[in-house]
């Protein structure tokens, strides 16, 4: 991976246009301080399709909650699999659960549940609950299963995600996470100390009062090395190339068809005879795929011939098709696991 320095180094030409959408991993050659900056927004887009149904403060939660596991997943560096899941507490207005799952390609996904939402506006606290936690998980490939336990009883998730790496990593870090779910933009910058590293504490505070000061329009219009000049100006800044972050499930039509596939051929038929197709949402994306009465009855028939086949008969032919004698309610389809 390679670096430059923003400061010393201004004859370097940067495509910053690839900036977007992307994390930037940086250090400070005269601080014990290291840090990482992030700019999401085609996959945070993504990512509101599957819980549109939502009020703006649920999907800002999960807006933010995105932006802090593409950080942590990148600091971890786990080269296998992180995800960052909110397990709520109790409240009036807490949800069930939370959740961002990313590779090690930084490809991610994720979704928010609630039984029944019967607010429009609600706090940080409000919607993880009392007694609600967040759960980092990392598995990496060939290595040792790690798992963190942070206590989300503050008003942000940046408070509670420095809480954490203070008192369980031992770590100073501070953390900046900001959203718009108007416009589907998500961000944020994670600092922390290098370890044994004279003077790291005092760097750290200078740096975080800085980083302080950049402003959501700054952070989602401008390139993450722009934002770094101009926050950092006066200071030796080593960046690293841009780590390009998508948002992937592994859910398809392909899989949905799979899971169609174990029906028995009375269930299919009974879904056709509905005449109306069938939905099914994934359960780990919240995204709903639907499937026409023409693709059930292709099924249906790929699954009779396969069965002919094998037992070596001349499959029957489909009996005509019957209306039904009453509307009959539209069937709520089974999910899938992604």
């Amino acid at each position: 991976m390679s670096e430059q320095n923003l400061t010393s180094t201004p004859s370097v030409v940067v495509n910053e246009d690839t900036q977007q959408n992307s994390v930037v991993r940086f250090l400070f050659d005269d601080h014990g301080v290291r840090g990482e900056i992030v700019h999401l927004h085609e996959p945070v887009q993504k990512l509101l399709e599957c819980v549109r149904a939502y009020p703006p403060c649920v999907k800002g939660l999960l807006l933010e909650l995105a932006a802090a596991a593409v950080l942590i997943a990148a600091t971890l560096k786990a080269n296998g699999t992180v995800t960052v899941q909110i397990q709520c507490g109790k409240g009036p207005k807490a949800l069930n659960f939370a959740f961002i799952n990313i590779d090690k390609d930084l490809n991610f996904y994720g979704n928010v549940l609630s039984d029944e939402i019967k607010f429009t506006e609600a706090s940080f606290r409000e919607m993880v609950g009392q007694g609600g936690i967040m759960v980092i998980s990392a598995f990496p490939e060939g290595g040792t299963r790690y798992q963190g336990i942070v206590s989300l009883d503050k008003d942000t998730m940046a408070e509670a995600l420095e809480d954490y790496f203070r008192e369980s990593e031992q770590l100073a870090t501070s953390f900046l996470i900001q959203s718009d779910v108007a416009t589907g933009y998500a961000g944020g910058m994670m600092l922390q100390i290098v370890p044994n590293i004279e003077n790291n504490l005092e760097s750290l505070q200078h740096l975080t009062t800085l980083a302080a000061t950049l402003q959501p329009q700054e952070l989602f219009e401008l390139s993450l090395h722009e934002s770094l000049r101009r926050l950092f100006w006066n200071d030796q800044v080593r960046v690293f190339d841009p780590e390009t972050v998508t948002y992937r499930c592994i859910c398809s039509k392909e899989r949905i068809f799979r899971v169609l596939a174990a029906l028995s051929n009375d269930e299919l038929s009974d879904m056709i005879a509905e005449n109306k197709g069938i939905d099914m949402s994934c359960q780990s994306c919240g995204k709903v795929y639907h499937v026409t009465v023409d693709e059930l009855k292709d099924l249906l028939t790929a699954k009779q011939q396969s069965a002919a086949q094998a037992e070596g008969k001349k499959p029957e032919e489909p009996k005509p098709e019957t209306k039904p004698e009453a509307p009959k309610p539209e069937a709520k389809g089974p999910t899938i696991e992604a």
